[in-house]
């Protein structure tokens, strides 16, 4: 098993030289960190790297969801010029095979947010959001599909799972050390200084982990695998996470029981018209296994808050009900602050409506969410039967999406990993995937197509 560590830990060597330079940065500023991020980025993109552009990218979306000036400096200040900077490279190298992108699913929720824009007030800082957030449903899927026809897709899914792995490790043994910075309140926020973030990622990339071990069995040996899924795990155990523990015991149920599409839509929805009922009985349950204090039984009656600003949306959904406001309006706009004098508990709450489902309704009205419904139901319909885990993937998120809004934004550590598994399920994998000399004459070249 050591030995085996020490064998995969050498994949992420180069990595981790490129990320200590970028922490170092942000000392600097953004005077220092962005020179410094571009140059990397563009190095990489110059030997045709895809697969260090991709991880890089990534992770700076994970830096940025920090408060900590230690990652965010560099995150914060670069993901958007990465993001371009990608997008300019895909373009003039004509590498930009938009057939392979997601977009053909959600382009009728991109229309009817683009016409909100304009029916609503219009803002540019919407308009640049939705623009990012096109982007990146392009993006992810395009550099995947460049990474595996060059042939390096098994080495780059080991560095992706264990350079998250490795900084999630070492931001655990920091919260032992460090509790004041890593463990706020008493609860594990890592890299994220937030704990709901450390349960929304840990769970979506573990539900992606099983997703490309099922594609992929042999990727790390069992009980190397076992061991890096624990530390995402354990991750959610002490941030204390209810939301991420329920829907990682969905995904696991849904697998178990071999749940398919229309049987779990059924039991999402049963679920979520019973909500009262439930939150009863399990108020009963953390009494009888005294685990009042674990599970914080003192804020489960308001969903830690939440109840106040999903009243408070739904009160500001009516003033527009079909067409919205206007994307990313709950960000810019500071709406809610008219509620507070009614809700007074809403105080707490600023600049998040812990819910995807209001927020894309307040931005983008009914219309809009039927469309995002449509464009994501008629992707797992189509490709449901091409893995047993993603109808569990696809409701365990739906149901943390109740909790959170991470659906709705494009650059946070959290979205991508949608599109990334719907890549992972979608392509069939071959052994010529990963030792193959003529990226144009490769396997993934051949089969995508007929796969879209």
């Amino acid at each position: 098993m050591i030995r085996e560590v020490y064998k995969e830990f050498k994949l992420i060597k180069p990595l981790l030289y490129r990320f200590l330079l970028i922490i170092g940065a942000s000392f600097g500023g953004a005077v220092l960190s962005i020179p410094i991020v571009l140059g990397i980025v563009l190095y990489d993109l110059s030997k045709s790297d895809f697969k260090s552009v991709f991880i890089v990218f990534v992770v700076l979306l994970l830096f940025s969801d920090s408060n900590s000036p230690l990652f965010s400096t560099s995150g914060g200040n670069t993901k958007d010029l990465i993001l371009i900077l990608i997008v300019l490279f895909l373009i003039f190298k004509g590498k930009m095979y938009i057939q392979f992108s997601y977009l053909k699913y959600f382009a009728l929720y991109i229309l009817v947010a683009f016409i909100g824009l304009f029916l609503s007030n219009f803002s540019l800082i919407g308009l640049q959001k939705l623009l990012s957030y096109t982007l990146v449903i392009l993006v992810v899927p395009v550099l995947l599909f460049l990474i595996f026809d060059k042939g390096d897709g098994l080495v780059f899914l080991k560095q992706l799972i264990l350079i998250f792995a490795f900084f999630y490790g070492f931001s655990i043994l920091m919260s032992r050390i460090n509790p004041a910075v890593f463990a706020q309140f008493g609860r594990f926020n890592g890299i994220h200084r937030n704990p709901n973030g450390v349960g929304i990622f840990s769970t979506l990339f573990v539900m992606n982990m099983f997703l490309i071990k099922d594609k992929l069995p042999n990727i790390f040996s069992k009980k190397m695998f076992y061991t890096l899924v624990s530390i995402f795990i354990f991750a959610i155990v002490i941030s204390g996470s209810r939301n991420a523990m329920i829907s990682l015991g969905i995904f696991a149920g849904f697998r178990f029981l071999r749940v398919r599409f229309l049987i779990g839509l059924i039991i999402i929805l049963v679920l979520a018209f019973s909500y009262n009922f439930i939150l009863l009985q399990l108020e009963e349950l953390v009494v009888a296994a005294n685990l009042e204090k674990e599970l914080r039984l003192d804020t489960l009656s308001y969903a830690s808050g939440r109840i106040y600003i999903w009243q408070a949306c739904w009160m500001e959904i009516q003033n527009n009900f079909y067409f919205g406001h206007g994307f990313s309006y709950e960000e810019y706009s500071k709406w809610d602050r008219a509620y507070v004098k009614i809700l007074p508990m809403l105080i707490h709450n600023y600049g998040n409506i812990h819910n995807s489902y209001l927020t894309i309704w307040l931005n983008t009205g009914l219309i809009g969410l039927i469309a995002y419904l449509i464009g994501l139901f008629v992707y797992t319909i189509k490709f449901q039967f091409k893995s047993l885990w993603l109808a569990p993937f696809i409701f365990s998120a739906l149901f943390m999406a109740f909790f959170e809004s991470y659906m709705v934004a494009s650059l946070n550590p959290y979205t991508w990993q949608l599109w990334f598994a719907f890549f992972i399920v979608t392509v069939s994998f071959k052994p010529s995937v990963f030792s193959n000399k003529n990226p144009k004459e490769s396997a993934m070249t051949k089969e995508i197509p007929s796969m879209y």
